[in-house]
């Protein structure tokens, strides 16, 4: 994910190049496995100060389902868009300030503009987001904990929080009006 913007660099600001995302990201979390393969696309567009970078990513990554906990597979799209600097000028091969600019976002000395920090930094972002397992799935007992989509742990789960009895109050009353 590694690409030569060299003589984008030479161009007017405007100019776009387009090429397509194909790699391996690590890193990403500690239920995901060490290399996860990545595809999309990429527009990289010529700014007045760099190269603005804007595409989409396509991954699989492995999440933890926000009502069971199990983890999941799922196919996952990033949109992504940044704007990167470069360290050299292109036609004079002096060096450039680019101490404002993070350092994953800098066009490095053989004009190389790299992805791969980036897309990982996302792909953490959307890992960490819940998912569901399954549009169906019941979650755990909240008296014990089983995971109630590998059956029912019988479990008396008709007690109502004191706090929110008020509201089932409120349920009660509409109900018999």
């Amino acid at each position: 994910m590694i690409y030569n913007v060299a003589q984008l660099l030479r161009e007017v600001p405007g100019t776009t190049r387009q090429y397509p995302i194909d790699g391996a990201l690590t890193g990403i979390g500690e239920n995901n496995p060490s290399l996860i393969a990545v595809g999309g696309e990429v527009v990289l567009v010529r700014t007045d100060s760099g190269v603005l970078a804007m595409g989409t990513a396509r991954m699989a990554l492995v999440r933890a389902c926000r009502r069971c906990l199990e983890l999941a597979s799922q196919s996952v799209e990033v949109e992504f868009e940044e704007e990167f600097v470069p360290s050299i000028d292109v036609e004079t091969g002096r060096s450039l300030d680019t101490s404002e600019a993070a350092e994953e976002l800098v066009i490095n000395d053989q004009h190389l503009l790299d992805l791969t920090e980036v897309l990982r930094q996302y792909a953490v972002m959307e890992a960490v987001r819940g998912t569901l397992c399954a549009d169906d799935c019941l979650g755990l007992c909240p008296v014990c904990g089983q995971n109630l989509n590998q059956g029912d742990c019988g479990c008396d789960r008709s007690h109502v929080d004191p706090r929110m009895a008020p509201l089932l109050a409120l349920l009660d009353k509409e109900e018999t009006e």
